[in-house]
């Protein structure tokens, strides 16, 4: 069995957004891990960047005439529930995700990815029962999918961020899980891709990836679709973490990955043997 190496990814940024580092930058770090296609998905959140889309647009699609024969280059973007683009159509993919939850008494939109004080007073507004903020946000969760059916959807149960150790609620719960249950077979009826994002193990928050193991099995038992990704925001973060994701989807079952292949998600095969834990790495035939 060859070694295995993930030589594409579709959840990436750039100073279009809150990344760190240029369009450029992020390519050329690319080109170093191997890439042989490389996905951009700025946000269309507008309390995170803002984003011109023409602009970017313009920017990437040049970008990819440049590096054309070194790296293909495709252009997505991180579309939020709560501020879609212009013009899906202008764009290879869209990645959907929920970075928000709306608080019932007051409207307020308190971001789920921010910090722990953020979510203690979203949690407030549910009477400080942060599981009523949890179902909430996979409520949003499955809105998101059924109105805007995401090639991908990032960060399934980014609501756990800032929940180390149950902080504000018990991922174990019963009524936690059922309600991250949910949203998960929205995703899969829906025929979207879900991804396993390495960026809250990358920025130290989490020590294991989103979506949380049991999802995934779940998903897998489901005949769900799964990609990995790193979320990257910064060159060194671009490949983080691929192949523990790709062996994690092996483990919980899943027999092969989708993988950016020139704009589009095409399936790869992974060998079975990859899901014995422990033993090497898995591969792609």
């Amino acid at each position: 069995m060859s070694g295995f190496a993930v030589t594409a990814s579709s959840h990436n940024h750039c100073t279009h957004c809150d990344g760190r580092a240029t369009a450029r930058e992020m390519a050329e770090a690319a080109c170093k891990a191997g890439f042989s296609d490389f996905g951009f998905s700025c946000h269309s959140d507008p309390f995170c960047a803002r984003l011109d889309e023409e602009a970017y647009i313009r920017d990437i699609r040049a970008l990819a005439r440049e590096y054309a024969g070194r790296l293909r280059i495709a252009l997505g973007v991180e579309q939020d529930l709560y501020k879609p683009v212009a013009r899906r159509e202008a764009f290879d993919y869209v990645l959907g995700s929920v970075h928000y939850v709306k608080g019932p008494r007051t409207g307020r939109l308190y971001a789920v990815d921010a910090d722990a004080g953020q979510f203690a007073a979203c949690a407030g507004e549910f009477g400080g029962d942060g599981l009523a903020a949890a179902r909430a946000y996979y409520e949003a969760v499955e809105r998101n999918v059924r109105r805007f059916r995401p090639d991908v959807v990032g960060h399934l149960d980014l609501i756990v961020k800032n929940n180390a150790h149950g902080r504000f609620f018990s991922e174990d719960a019963p009524a936690y899980r059922a309600a991250a249950l949910r949203a998960l077979a929205c995703c899969a009826e829906a025929g979207c891709i879900v991804e396993i994002n390495t960026g809250g193990v990358y920025r130290g928050y989490r020590d294991t990836f989103y979506p949380a193991p049991f999802l995934l099995r779940a998903l897998a038992q489901m005949g769900g679709k799964v990609t990995v990704n790193a979320d990257a925001h910064e060159p060194a973060a671009v490949a983080f973490g691929l192949a523990r994701a790709a062996r994690l989807a092996a483990q919980c079952g899943f027999r092969q990955l989708y993988v950016l292949k020139a704009g589009r998600f095409v399936p790869q095969p992974l060998a079975p043997c990859a899901a014995q834990a422990g033993e090497g790495t898995p591969s792609i035939k």
